[in-house]
Protein backbone atom coordinates (compact mmCIF):
# COMPACT_ATOMS: atom_id res chain seq x y z
CA UNK A 1 0.00 0.00 0.00
CA UNK A 2 1.55 2.87 -1.02
CA UNK A 3 1.78 5.85 1.30
CA UNK A 4 1.51 10.05 0.70
CA UNK A 5 2.52 12.94 3.62
CA UNK A 6 1.15 16.11 3.43
CA UNK A 7 3.42 18.10 5.59
CA UNK A 8 2.63 21.72 7.41
CA UNK A 9 -0.69 22.88 5.62
CA UNK A 10 -3.66 24.32 7.11
CA UNK A 11 -5.91 21.69 7.37
CA UNK A 12 -9.29 23.61 6.76
CA UNK A 13 -12.54 21.54 6.39
CA UNK A 14 -15.95 22.51 7.68
CA UNK A 15 -17.82 19.39 7.96
CA UNK A 16 -14.90 18.48 10.62
CA UNK A 17 -14.54 21.78 12.28
CA UNK A 18 -10.97 20.98 11.63
CA UNK A 19 -8.72 24.85 10.91
CA UNK A 20 -4.93 24.51 11.83
CA UNK A 21 -1.76 23.84 10.94
CA UNK A 22 -1.10 20.08 10.47
CA UNK A 23 -0.54 17.19 8.59
CA UNK A 24 -2.01 14.44 6.94
CA UNK A 25 -0.86 10.91 6.11
CA UNK A 26 -2.66 9.10 3.14
CA UNK A 27 -2.44 5.40 3.05
CA UNK A 28 -3.51 3.79 0.15
CA UNK A 29 -7.52 5.77 -0.84
CA UNK A 30 -8.50 6.71 2.51
CA UNK A 31 -6.75 9.70 5.10
CA UNK A 32 -5.01 7.50 8.08
CA UNK A 33 -3.56 10.33 10.06
CA UNK A 34 -4.23 14.53 10.26
CA UNK A 35 -2.10 16.38 12.97
CA UNK A 36 1.19 16.11 13.51
CA UNK A 37 3.42 13.11 11.84
CA UNK A 38 7.29 12.89 11.53
CA UNK A 39 7.78 10.98 7.99
CA UNK A 40 9.72 7.53 8.24
CA UNK A 41 11.38 7.67 4.80
CA UNK A 42 9.06 5.23 2.68
CA UNK A 43 6.49 8.06 2.06
CA UNK A 44 6.51 10.30 -0.35
CA UNK A 45 6.30 13.61 1.13
CA UNK A 46 4.48 16.98 -0.47
CA UNK A 47 5.90 20.51 1.24
CA UNK A 48 3.00 22.39 1.70
CA UNK A 49 3.49 25.04 3.84
CA UNK A 50 1.79 28.00 2.56
CA UNK A 51 -1.12 26.12 1.14
CA UNK A 52 -4.55 24.87 2.54
CA UNK A 53 -5.12 21.17 2.32
CA UNK A 54 -9.38 21.30 1.37
CA UNK A 55 -11.48 18.27 0.77
CA UNK A 56 -12.04 17.13 -2.35
CA UNK A 57 -14.89 19.58 -3.81
CA UNK A 58 -18.07 19.01 -5.27
CA UNK A 59 -19.70 20.51 -8.43
CA UNK A 60 -23.12 19.85 -8.43
CA UNK A 61 -23.92 21.77 -11.78
CA UNK A 62 -21.19 20.32 -14.80
CA UNK A 63 -22.37 19.67 -18.64
CA UNK A 64 -19.84 17.35 -19.93
CA UNK A 65 -21.78 17.06 -23.29
CA UNK A 66 -20.44 13.39 -23.65
CA UNK A 67 -22.33 11.14 -25.39
CA UNK A 68 -23.52 13.12 -28.32
CA UNK A 69 -21.53 16.14 -28.62
CA UNK A 70 -18.16 15.55 -28.07
CA UNK A 71 -17.11 18.88 -29.91
CA UNK A 72 -18.43 21.32 -27.41
CA UNK A 73 -16.77 18.78 -24.37
CA UNK A 74 -15.53 15.32 -23.54
CA UNK A 75 -15.69 13.23 -20.03
CA UNK A 76 -12.39 13.28 -20.27
CA UNK A 77 -11.86 17.01 -20.93
CA UNK A 78 -14.38 18.22 -18.90
CA UNK A 79 -12.90 15.98 -15.83
CA UNK A 80 -9.67 17.27 -16.71
CA UNK A 81 -10.91 20.67 -15.93
CA UNK A 82 -12.60 19.71 -12.76
CA UNK A 83 -9.17 18.31 -11.55
CA UNK A 84 -7.61 21.67 -12.37
CA UNK A 85 -10.59 23.31 -10.53
CA UNK A 86 -10.09 21.16 -7.45
CA UNK A 87 -13.08 18.94 -8.09
CA UNK A 88 -12.88 15.78 -6.65
CA UNK A 89 -16.49 14.94 -8.26
CA UNK A 90 -19.08 16.54 -10.78
CA UNK A 91 -22.46 15.79 -11.12
CA UNK A 92 -23.44 16.04 -14.73
CA UNK A 93 -26.87 16.79 -16.33
CA UNK A 94 -28.45 14.58 -18.59
CA UNK A 95 -28.57 16.79 -21.44
CA UNK A 96 -26.49 14.25 -23.27
CA UNK A 97 -27.70 13.38 -26.74
CA UNK A 98 -29.30 11.60 -26.22
CA UNK A 99 -30.92 12.57 -23.58
CA UNK A 100 -29.68 10.21 -20.58
CA UNK A 101 -33.38 9.59 -19.63
CA UNK A 102 -32.89 5.55 -19.30
CA UNK A 103 -30.95 3.04 -17.61
CA UNK A 104 -29.15 2.38 -20.43
CA UNK A 105 -28.48 5.61 -21.75
CA UNK A 106 -27.13 6.70 -18.13
CA UNK A 107 -24.86 2.94 -18.00
CA UNK A 108 -23.36 4.67 -21.25
CA UNK A 109 -22.40 7.81 -19.04
CA UNK A 110 -21.03 5.73 -16.41
CA UNK A 111 -18.95 3.61 -18.70
CA UNK A 112 -17.03 6.32 -20.65
CA UNK A 113 -16.43 7.70 -17.26
CA UNK A 114 -14.98 4.64 -16.02
CA UNK A 115 -12.80 5.04 -18.94
CA UNK A 116 -11.93 8.32 -19.43
CA UNK A 117 -12.69 10.67 -16.55
CA UNK A 118 -10.00 12.08 -14.34
CA UNK A 119 -12.70 12.79 -11.05
CA UNK A 120 -15.82 11.00 -9.90
CA UNK A 121 -18.43 11.19 -12.65
CA UNK A 122 -21.98 11.19 -10.76
CA UNK A 123 -24.25 11.06 -13.43
CA UNK A 124 -27.96 13.07 -13.17
CA UNK A 125 -31.07 11.26 -14.92
CA UNK A 126 -34.02 13.22 -17.01
CA UNK A 127 -37.19 13.93 -14.79
CA UNK A 128 -38.79 13.38 -17.82
CA UNK A 129 -38.60 11.09 -21.25
CA UNK A 130 -36.62 12.99 -23.98
CA UNK A 131 -36.90 15.97 -21.43
CA UNK A 132 -40.03 17.10 -22.62
CA UNK A 133 -41.95 17.57 -19.96
CA UNK A 134 -44.52 15.15 -20.80
CA UNK A 135 -44.08 11.64 -19.30
CA UNK A 136 -41.66 10.24 -16.42
CA UNK A 137 -39.12 8.65 -16.40
CA UNK A 138 -38.18 5.45 -14.69
CA UNK A 139 -37.22 6.84 -11.25
CA UNK A 140 -36.27 3.56 -9.68
CA UNK A 141 -34.48 1.77 -12.42
CA UNK A 142 -32.48 5.33 -13.33
CA UNK A 143 -31.47 5.26 -9.53
CA UNK A 144 -31.25 1.41 -9.51
CA UNK A 145 -28.61 2.37 -12.46
CA UNK A 146 -26.90 5.14 -10.86
CA UNK A 147 -28.27 7.92 -10.92
CA UNK A 148 -27.48 10.68 -8.28
CA UNK A 149 -30.31 13.10 -8.95
CA UNK A 150 -32.81 14.04 -11.67
CA UNK A 151 -32.96 17.34 -13.81
CA UNK A 152 -34.52 18.39 -16.80
CA UNK A 153 -31.68 20.63 -16.85
CA UNK A 154 -32.61 23.70 -19.25
CA UNK A 155 -36.34 22.93 -19.52
CA UNK A 156 -38.65 23.45 -16.75
CA UNK A 157 -41.44 21.23 -16.37
CA UNK A 158 -44.26 23.55 -16.71
CA UNK A 159 -46.46 21.10 -16.34
CA UNK A 160 -48.14 21.14 -12.57
CA UNK A 161 -49.64 17.77 -12.58
CA UNK A 162 -46.16 16.08 -14.28
CA UNK A 163 -44.09 18.26 -11.62
CA UNK A 164 -46.71 16.52 -8.81
CA UNK A 165 -45.86 13.63 -9.93
CA UNK A 166 -42.24 13.64 -10.38
CA UNK A 167 -41.83 14.97 -6.39
CA UNK A 168 -43.72 12.22 -5.25
CA UNK A 169 -41.64 9.43 -7.57
CA UNK A 170 -38.47 11.20 -6.68
CA UNK A 171 -39.38 10.84 -2.55
CA UNK A 172 -40.57 6.91 -2.99
CA UNK A 173 -37.31 6.09 -4.67
CA UNK A 174 -35.21 8.48 -2.85
CA UNK A 175 -33.71 10.37 -6.09
CA UNK A 176 -33.07 14.37 -5.58
CA UNK A 177 -34.79 16.47 -7.68
CA UNK A 178 -32.23 19.66 -9.12
CA UNK A 179 -34.54 21.89 -10.75
CA UNK A 180 -34.07 24.53 -13.66
CA UNK A 181 -35.06 27.93 -12.17
CA UNK A 182 -37.34 29.59 -14.88
CA UNK A 183 -38.66 32.82 -13.18
CA UNK A 184 -40.41 33.90 -9.93
CA UNK A 185 -43.57 31.82 -10.49
CA UNK A 186 -41.59 28.56 -11.15
CA UNK A 187 -39.76 28.82 -8.07
CA UNK A 188 -42.75 29.64 -6.19
CA UNK A 189 -44.96 26.88 -7.87
CA UNK A 190 -42.39 24.21 -6.91
CA UNK A 191 -42.18 25.23 -3.46
CA UNK A 192 -45.69 25.30 -2.66
CA UNK A 193 -45.57 21.48 -4.46
CA UNK A 194 -43.00 20.61 -2.11
CA UNK A 195 -44.49 22.00 1.00
CA UNK A 196 -47.86 20.55 -0.17
CA UNK A 197 -46.44 16.61 -0.56
CA UNK A 198 -43.29 17.48 2.12
CA UNK A 199 -40.52 16.75 -0.57
CA UNK A 200 -37.25 18.18 -0.84
CA UNK A 201 -36.67 19.81 -4.00
CA UNK A 202 -33.14 22.13 -5.07
CA UNK A 203 -33.41 24.72 -7.43
CA UNK A 204 -30.15 25.27 -9.53
CA UNK A 205 -28.56 28.61 -10.76
CA UNK A 206 -30.54 31.34 -8.88
CA UNK A 207 -30.44 34.93 -10.40
CA UNK A 208 -32.89 37.12 -8.31
CA UNK A 209 -33.57 38.70 -5.42
CA UNK A 210 -37.24 37.70 -5.14
CA UNK A 211 -36.45 33.58 -6.07
CA UNK A 212 -33.64 34.11 -3.46
CA UNK A 213 -36.14 35.25 -0.93
CA UNK A 214 -38.97 32.96 -1.64
CA UNK A 215 -36.35 29.99 -0.87
CA UNK A 216 -35.69 31.79 2.54
CA UNK A 217 -39.27 32.24 2.96
CA UNK A 218 -39.62 28.91 2.70
CA UNK A 219 -36.52 27.48 4.51
CA UNK A 220 -37.68 29.60 7.37
CA UNK A 221 -41.23 27.74 8.07
CA UNK A 222 -39.54 24.48 7.29
CA UNK A 223 -39.94 23.40 3.55
CA UNK A 224 -37.72 21.20 2.35
CA UNK A 225 -35.69 23.54 -0.20
CA UNK A 226 -32.11 24.41 -1.11
CA UNK A 227 -30.81 26.28 -3.76
CA UNK A 228 -27.09 27.01 -5.33
CA UNK A 229 -25.65 30.34 -6.80
CA UNK A 230 -23.17 30.15 -9.75
CA UNK A 231 -20.12 32.57 -9.43
CA UNK A 232 -20.98 34.21 -12.38
CA UNK A 233 -24.48 35.14 -10.68
CA UNK A 234 -22.48 35.76 -7.38
CA UNK A 235 -19.79 38.62 -9.18
CA UNK A 236 -21.44 40.08 -12.48
CA UNK A 237 -24.19 41.80 -13.30
CA UNK A 238 -25.91 42.93 -16.49
CA UNK A 239 -24.07 46.08 -16.27
CA UNK A 240 -20.69 43.98 -16.47
CA UNK A 241 -21.42 42.18 -20.04
CA UNK A 242 -20.38 44.03 -22.95
CA UNK A 243 -22.52 44.37 -25.66
CA UNK A 244 -23.17 41.56 -27.99
CA UNK A 245 -20.67 39.58 -26.63
CA UNK A 246 -22.07 35.67 -26.56
CA UNK A 247 -19.68 34.86 -23.72
CA UNK A 248 -21.92 36.88 -21.13
CA UNK A 249 -24.61 35.04 -22.52
CA UNK A 250 -25.76 32.13 -19.71
CA UNK A 251 -29.12 31.20 -19.01
CA UNK A 252 -30.66 32.31 -16.58
CA UNK A 253 -29.31 35.91 -17.81
CA UNK A 254 -27.12 38.10 -16.01
CA UNK A 255 -29.33 40.41 -13.62
CA UNK A 256 -29.20 43.57 -11.93
CA UNK A 257 -26.67 44.83 -8.96
CA UNK A 258 -29.53 44.62 -6.76
CA UNK A 259 -29.94 41.23 -7.63
CA UNK A 260 -26.33 40.23 -7.64
CA UNK A 261 -26.34 41.72 -3.90
CA UNK A 262 -29.06 39.50 -2.99
CA UNK A 263 -27.55 36.51 -4.10
CA UNK A 264 -24.30 37.17 -2.62
CA UNK A 265 -26.28 37.74 0.52
CA UNK A 266 -28.36 34.14 0.41
CA UNK A 267 -24.73 32.55 0.15
CA UNK A 268 -23.41 34.77 3.01
CA UNK A 269 -26.50 33.69 5.36
CA UNK A 270 -26.37 30.30 4.10
CA UNK A 271 -29.93 30.67 2.44
CA UNK A 272 -28.14 29.03 -0.79
CA UNK A 273 -25.92 26.49 0.66
CA UNK A 274 -24.58 25.37 -2.87
CA UNK A 275 -22.02 27.32 -5.18
CA UNK A 276 -21.83 25.53 -8.58
CA UNK A 277 -20.30 26.47 -12.22
CA UNK A 278 -23.05 25.64 -14.30
CA UNK A 279 -19.80 24.34 -16.72
CA UNK A 280 -21.68 24.95 -20.46
CA UNK A 281 -19.29 24.43 -22.91
CA UNK A 282 -19.87 25.60 -26.63
CA UNK A 283 -17.60 25.93 -29.35
CA UNK A 284 -15.82 28.53 -30.51
CA UNK A 285 -17.56 29.03 -33.63
CA UNK A 286 -20.98 28.77 -32.06
CA UNK A 287 -20.01 31.28 -29.43
CA UNK A 288 -18.77 33.80 -32.64
CA UNK A 289 -22.52 33.69 -34.10
CA UNK A 290 -24.42 36.65 -33.47
CA UNK A 291 -25.40 37.17 -29.81
CA UNK A 292 -29.25 35.72 -30.48
CA UNK A 293 -28.34 32.84 -32.12
CA UNK A 294 -25.46 32.34 -30.06
CA UNK A 295 -26.69 29.32 -27.87
CA UNK A 296 -26.57 30.09 -23.80
CA UNK A 297 -23.90 29.45 -21.28
CA UNK A 298 -20.21 29.74 -19.65
CA UNK A 299 -17.61 27.82 -18.99
CA UNK A 300 -16.28 27.50 -14.71
CA UNK A 301 -14.84 24.72 -13.61
CA UNK A 302 -11.16 26.01 -13.97
CA UNK A 303 -12.69 29.23 -12.46
CA UNK A 304 -14.94 28.84 -10.05
CA UNK A 305 -13.33 28.11 -6.58
CA UNK A 306 -10.51 31.15 -7.72
CA UNK A 307 -13.67 33.57 -8.64
CA UNK A 308 -15.59 32.60 -5.46
CA UNK A 309 -11.93 33.45 -3.52
CA UNK A 310 -11.25 36.52 -5.10
CA UNK A 311 -14.81 38.58 -4.88
CA UNK A 312 -15.98 36.98 -2.11
CA UNK A 313 -13.57 35.92 0.74
CA UNK A 314 -10.72 38.20 -0.10
CA UNK A 315 -13.43 41.41 -0.47
CA UNK A 316 -14.97 39.71 2.77
CA UNK A 317 -18.24 39.01 1.28
CA UNK A 318 -18.61 35.96 2.70
CA UNK A 319 -16.16 33.66 4.64
CA UNK A 320 -14.07 31.08 3.71
CA UNK A 321 -15.81 28.57 5.59
CA UNK A 322 -18.97 29.27 3.70
CA UNK A 323 -17.44 29.34 0.61
CA UNK A 324 -15.68 26.20 1.43
CA UNK A 325 -18.79 24.40 2.94
CA UNK A 326 -20.76 25.67 -0.39
CA UNK A 327 -18.63 23.38 -2.40
CA UNK A 328 -18.71 20.08 -0.57
CA UNK A 329 -20.91 20.03 2.43
CA UNK A 330 -23.57 21.77 0.77
CA UNK A 331 -23.39 19.70 -2.72
CA UNK A 332 -22.89 16.25 -0.63
CA UNK A 333 -26.02 17.12 1.25
CA UNK A 334 -28.29 17.82 -1.77
CA UNK A 335 -26.99 14.78 -3.12
CA UNK A 336 -27.47 12.34 0.04
CA UNK A 337 -23.43 12.21 0.28
CA UNK A 338 -21.10 12.13 2.97
CA UNK A 339 -19.63 15.14 2.81
CA UNK A 340 -16.09 15.14 1.90
CA UNK A 341 -13.80 15.71 5.19
CA UNK A 342 -10.15 15.87 6.15
CA UNK A 343 -10.70 13.20 9.22
CA UNK A 344 -9.38 9.38 9.67
CA UNK A 345 -11.01 6.71 7.71
CA UNK A 346 -12.15 9.46 4.95
CA UNK A 347 -11.56 9.21 1.25
CA UNK A 348 -8.41 10.40 0.19
CA UNK A 349 -9.94 13.53 -2.04
CA UNK A 350 -7.85 16.48 -1.12
CA UNK A 351 -7.02 19.82 -2.95
CA UNK A 352 -4.25 21.71 -2.07
CA UNK A 353 -5.18 25.67 -2.54
CA UNK A 354 -2.92 28.80 -2.22
CA UNK A 355 -5.39 31.39 -1.67
CA UNK A 356 -2.34 34.53 -2.64
CA UNK A 357 -1.36 33.00 -5.72
CA UNK A 358 -2.23 35.80 -8.39
CA UNK A 359 -3.04 34.76 -11.71
CA UNK A 360 -5.17 36.14 -14.96
CA UNK A 361 -7.73 33.84 -16.95
CA UNK A 362 -6.62 33.07 -19.78
CA UNK A 363 -9.22 30.39 -21.86
CA UNK A 364 -6.37 29.24 -24.25
CA UNK A 365 -5.40 27.46 -21.76
CA UNK A 366 -7.81 25.78 -20.59
CA UNK A 367 -8.23 21.86 -20.19
CA UNK A 368 -11.54 22.28 -21.03
CA UNK A 369 -12.22 22.56 -24.57
CA UNK A 370 -14.24 25.31 -24.56
CA UNK A 371 -13.56 29.08 -23.93
CA UNK A 372 -16.36 30.66 -23.46
CA UNK A 373 -15.67 32.26 -20.18
CA UNK A 374 -16.56 35.68 -18.85
CA UNK A 375 -13.50 36.05 -16.70
CA UNK A 376 -11.18 36.05 -19.73
CA UNK A 377 -8.40 38.74 -18.61
CA UNK A 378 -9.63 38.66 -15.01
CA UNK A 379 -6.83 38.90 -12.59
CA UNK A 380 -7.68 36.70 -9.62
CA UNK A 381 -6.63 35.85 -6.30
CA UNK A 382 -6.77 32.23 -4.76
CA UNK A 383 -5.84 28.69 -6.98
CA UNK A 384 -6.11 24.89 -6.68
CA UNK A 385 -1.99 23.80 -7.35
CA UNK A 386 -2.35 20.33 -6.21
CA UNK A 387 -4.82 17.43 -5.90
CA UNK A 388 -5.13 14.19 -4.47
CA UNK A 389 -7.78 12.38 -5.60
CA UNK A 390 -8.47 8.50 -4.25
CA UNK A 391 -5.34 9.09 -2.88
CA UNK A 392 -3.91 9.42 -6.54
CA UNK A 393 -1.61 12.91 -7.24
CA UNK A 394 -3.60 14.00 -10.26
CA UNK A 395 -2.20 17.49 -9.83
CA UNK A 396 0.75 18.47 -8.72
CA UNK A 397 2.15 22.92 -8.82
CA UNK A 398 -1.08 23.60 -11.13
CA UNK A 399 -0.07 20.51 -13.77
CA UNK A 400 -2.32 17.65 -14.44
CA UNK A 401 -0.55 14.93 -14.09
CA UNK A 402 -2.66 11.58 -14.03
CA UNK A 403 -4.26 10.20 -16.82
CA UNK A 404 -7.29 7.22 -16.90
CA UNK A 405 -9.91 6.52 -14.44
CA UNK A 406 -10.67 7.52 -10.43
CA UNK A 407 -11.74 4.44 -9.21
Amino acid sequence: MSSLLIKGARLFDPASGLDGLGDLLIEGAVIAVVGDVSPNGSEEVIEAQGLWALPGLIDLHVHLREPGQEDKETVATGTAAAAAGGFAAVACEPNTRPPCDSAQRLGRVLDIAAHDALVRVLPKCAVTVGQLGKELTDFAALREAGAVAASDDGFAVRNGRIMREALLAAKQVGLPLTLHVDGVPMVARDIALAADLDCAVHFSHVSLAEEAELIARARARGVRVTGEATPHHLTLCRDDAPEGDANFKMNPPLASARDRAAVRAAVAGGVLSVIASDHAPHTPEEKAKAYREAPPGVVGLETTLAVVWTYLVHQQRADAETVVSAMTVGPAQVLGLEAPALRPGAAADIVLFDPAHAWVVEPAKFKSKARNCPFAGRKLRGRAVGAIFGGHIVMRDGSILAAGAVE
